[in-house]
């Protein structure tokens, strides 16, 4: 069964410790590819180091949402979205233990996310350009690439826009 939680009461289920380990298995299995160079792996690297930091933070401010899915004691997944503006709401963080993937657990972490970002609201987020799982995953629901939009991001990305 799994069991939705934000931000506060996400975290007094899950410690960071468990928020990078989930990170680190779910950038193994979604961002890894053949022929990647070091400052993309280093970029991996960071991501996983910077995740628990990043939820504890996103859980206490009132411009984000962190939400985690739990499957009884086992962090599932979790998902950040922020509202960087009026006109600016990100989709910021979805991850995903491999272990979850096809098992109903992204698509909940979605909704809440679009839910409290206000569904009827233009958003977007950044999606690795390889991760073609992810990319399909985002087209149904609703989100297209923008193929004039650029990232700073060493490894390619693609920013994909709702609405």
């Amino acid at each position: 069964m799994l069991e939705l939680l934000s931000d506060s009461a996400a975290l007094g289920r899950t410690s960071p410790v468990a928020i990078s380990a989930l990170t680190r298995r779910a950038t193994g299995a979604t961002y890894h590819a053949a022929g990647l160079n070091p400052d993309e792996l280093a970029f991996i690297e960071r991501v996983v180091e910077m995740s628990a930091q990043t939820a504890v933070a996103a859980a206490r401010n009132s411009n984000q949402r962190l939400v985690i899915a739990m499957a009884g004691a086992t962090i599932a997944g979790f998902m950040i979205a922020t509202r960087h503006s009026e006109e600016s709401r990100e989709l910021d963080w979805l991850m995903v233990d491999p272990d979850f993937h096809g098992g109903g657990v992204a698509a909940p972490l979605m909704r809440a996310g679009m839910a409290w970002l206000g569904e009827e609201r233009p958003m977007w987020l950044n999606v690795v350009r390889h991760n073609e799982r992810a990319i399909h995953f985002y087209r149904k629901h609703g989100f297209e690439i923008d193929p004039d939009a650029q990232t700073a991001h060493v490894m390619p990305h693609w920013i994909m826009r709702r609405g």
